[in-house]
């Protein structure tokens, strides 16, 4: 089905005339498929969509304040009605499930990346420009998404093979791997390692704002590709409003 939902976001795309990410307005499109856009409380959710008979409405939880969240919530709303508006139903959709990598959830997720950082744009804005966590906040901020979004798009079609972890309170919340780096594996629900920097953060040190070298086995002891005394990239982007920690991984 994933590969239905990035065609049916290039569709709307190309229904719409929306030639570069400035020209994209979720509530306008929206409004022109008869969906309501409202921000509301939705307890222990992010997002809500209700649909039926070619109308509806999205509801999107008023206790996210990032305009960049805000919008990729909305895309992935959007990913719902898109990809399932033969089915009429209400769909509340809870923060895991804008990182999900299975089932419906999944399939809002891919629809909105492509919809919110459409991959020609995407590609021609990263090119050429080195990774850091700079440039995710850079990306980010030019497709109005959030930048835990903006991370897992780059690790999935950036130009530097990447890996990208999201931690909470010190556990492996969520992770991604570009197809085309080496290690693969890491353990989701497994306590951040002393020998990654992440583990200062949870500790309430001072960590490097630059990349640093780390051991391989901080995170990829248990990969098949493992060796010992081998090294990777590492850099941080702290979100401490969440308790979290975005980590960023390629090889040196």
């Amino acid at each position: 089905m994933n590969i239905i939902a990035k065609a049916n976001a290039r569709k709307v795309i190309e229904e719409y005339c929306i030639e570069k990410p400035s020209g994209l307005n979720l509530i306008k499109i929206a409004n022109a498929e008869y969906l309501s856009v409202d921000y509301i409380e939705i307890k222990n959710g992010a997002g809500k969509i209700s649909f039926k008979d070619g109308y509806g409405a999205i509801g999107i939880s008023n206790k996210i304040t990032d305009k960049g969240q805000q919008n990729f919530v909305l895309a992935h709303e959007l990913g719902h009605y898109f990809n399932e508006r033969k089915n009429p139903q209400t769909i509340i959709c809870t923060e895991k499930d804008l990182t999900s990598r299975s089932g419906r959830e999944y399939d809002a997720n891919v629809f909105a990346g492509e919809l919110v950082m459409h991959e020609p744009w995407f590609l021609e804005f990263t090119k050429g420009k080195r990774l850091s966590s700079s440039l995710l906040s850079e990306t980010a901020d030019y497709f109005n998404t959030s930048l835990s979004s903006a991370a897992m798009r780059y690790a999935e079609i950036g130009p530097v093979p990447t890996a990208i972890i999201l931690t909470t309170d010190g556990v492996v919340k969520f992770s991604k791997c570009n197809k085309d780096f080496p290690y693969q594996y890491i353990e989701h629900g497994m306590k951040v390692n002393n020998n990654s920097y992440t583990s200062n953060y949870y500790k309430g040190e001072i960590i490097p704002t630059s990349a640093e070298e780390i051991p391989l086995e901080a995170w990829f002891w248990n990969d098949n590709n493992y060796k010992k005394d081998q090294f990777i990239m590492e850099q941080n982007i702290p979100m401490p409003n969440y308790n979290s920690c975005l980590t960023l991984l390629w090889e040196g």
